[in-house]
């Protein structure tokens, strides 16, 4: 505490030796809010994120409790975990292997760069289309995510579309034919834990 006020009266002292002299108005000073860190927002408390799993061919809008709405990270862990047992009952399941999926990074035009696994290239049929729309749609959720790329081991991933296979990042556009119904999300949200 000697410290602190020790500090503060030297700081005083150099301040009012500079020669600037005291305002008789109040001037008014905007502060542009804070650019959003690509893997956090700040939270309160928990809040709902939206995961997509699939059913019937189609995505399905989930909701699940999180610590921070932006979070990445955990909204990606929430998808990898897939459907819960209540969710396997009514017909939802998920077209990802049990895996992890990592955020590698957000460049500053939105492109998200997610890791993947070797599992990850080793889903078949059609569920390979769902397994990446999946992630696809539950992180462009975000408004500051556009597109997605996939890389494993470092190398960019080449993904199934509507229209064929690509080695790009991509949005929800490429997956229309899988696209979840209109409207909020169709389950309670998961107890956190």
């Amino acid at each position: 505490m000697r410290r602190l006020i020790g500090l503060l009266t030297v700081l005083a002292a150099a301040l009012c030796g500079c020669g600037v002299q005291a305002q008789r108005t109040p001037e008014t000073i905007t502060v542009p809010p804070p650019r959003v860190a690509a893997s956090t927002v700040p939270s309160s408390g928990p809040v709902h994120s939206t995961v997509f799993l699939v059913r019937a061919g189609s995505l399905q809008a989930v909701a699940r409790h999180t610590s921070a709405p932006g979070d990445l990270r955990q909204v990606l862990g929430l998808l990898a975990a897939g459907p819960t047992r209540a969710e396997t009952r009514e017909g939802l399941r998920t077209a990802l292997a049990p895996q992890p999926v990592s955020v590698v990074g957000l460049s500053d035009s939105g492109v998200l760069t997610v890791g993947v696994s070797r599992q990850f290239t080793g889903v078949v049929g059609g569920d390979q289309l769902l397994a990446v729309a999946q992630v696809v749609w539950t992180v462009c959720q975000f408004p500051w995510v556009d597109r997605v790329r996939f890389v494993t081991g470092g190398q960019t991933l080449e993904v199934p579309t509507d229209r064929g296979l690509v080695q790009r990042a991509v949005d929800r556009s490429d997956y229309r034919t899988v696209a979840p119904p209109p409207g909020p999300a169709s389950s309670t949200p998961a107890p956190p834990t």
